[in-house]
């Protein structure tokens, strides 16, 4: 009797154990539950948020339009603006023209025609260069001297060693212990030195080549060295006479000509004045070269490329140039 009463406490305490797990997994699942609940809530509610945010984004589109809106609008009052001080600047710059007593500068003025001899100077000096090596072209023919000069040292290094490396072979024995190196030495000094020996012939030839192409410049040079010198100098002197013209009269109360206003303004800019004089100094030289007297176009006609490519050339570098003032 009492056997059974101890195998009926084993059942329920292994039933209570049953019913513990049981009651824990149903928690577990309601826990489980409860979080898929709240995802879904999360979910849900997400419609909402989008249409908030949709919400959100048009009116910060329709208030972006409307600055822009406002934007534009102070843009054109300020270009409207612009315009007519311009305007009122250029009436005002005209009446200054014709009132009694106005004197325009003739900032190009050549009387006695020295300015224009100076520039014929110039450009005699520029035509006695034609024909001269570049300063590149001579800086890559004499690396060619060079490149043979490092040659023949490399040849003379690596013959060297191999000599002392024959010389220790030559005179010791074959177990001694300075052969093994001499050996090595061989081995290693041998084949550069064939390789550099192979070189020798192609860099002596373009060195000889380099060094008359050099020769006939130089002799060039000294036949042209005087005339080159002349004209180098009266480029130095023709600027300097121009830059100081220049500096004086926006110095002094004279109004300066049509054509320099329109193509340089009618001062200097604060932050840029030297590029700026620069700029006009070269405007100056071209229109001193070639007698250009146009009362608005600065640079006048553009000159036949085919006829007169320097001058061309120069036309479309002040042309660029007088972009950046204009």
């Amino acid at each position: 009797m009492e056997g059974s009463y101890t195998n009926l406490d084993r059942k329920v305490h292994n039933l209570e154990t049953s019913l513990q797990h049981a009651l824990s997994e149903v928690r577990s699942h309601d826990s489980q539950l409860s979080e898929v609940e709240d995802a879904v809530g999360q979910l849900e509610d997400i419609p909402r948020r989008v249409d908030s945010l949709e919400y959100d984004l048009r009116e910060a589109k329709e208030e972006t339009e409307r600055v822009e809106s406002d934007l534009g609008d102070r843009i054109s009052e300020v270009d409207g603006s612009v315009d007519r001080l311009a305007t009122r600047v250029a009436a005002l710059e005209r009446y200054l023209r014709q009132a009694e007593g106005a004197v325009v500068v003739d900032l190009d003025e050549d009387r006695a025609g020295e300015l224009h001899a100076l520039a014929v100077t110039v450009n005699k000096g520029l035509d006695a260069r034609v024909g001269l090596l570049p300063d590149y072209e001579r800086s890559r023919l004499k690396l060619a001297g060079d490149h043979l000069k490092h040659a023949l040292e490399e040849r003379g290094r690596h013959r060297a060693a191999v000599l002392r490396a024959v010389a220790v072979l030559a005179t010791t024995q074959a177990q001694a212990p300075e052969r093994k190196a001499a050996e090595l030495d061989f081995k290693a000094s041998a084949p550069k030195a064939r390789e550099a020996h192979g070189r020798i012939g192609s860099l002596t030839t373009s060195a000889e080549q380099a060094r008359q192409r050099l020769e006939a410049d130089d002799a060039l040079r000294a036949k042209k060295a005087k005339v080159i010198g002349a004209g180098q100098r009266a480029d130095t002197k023709l600027r300097l006479r121009l830059r100081s013209r220049l500096s004086e009269t926006l110095s002094g109360a004279e109004l300066l000509p049509v054509w320099f206003v329109t193509a340089l303004g009618p001062m200097a800019p604060s932050g840029n004045a030297n590029d700026w004089m620069d700029a006009a100094t070269d405007v100056l030289a071209y229109q001193v070269t070639y007698q250009i007297t146009d009362p608005v176009v600065a640079l006048g006609t553009p000159p036949d490329g085919h006829r007169a490519p320097r001058r061309r050339a120069w036309h479309q570098e002040l042309t660029r140039e007088l972009r950046r003032w204009g």
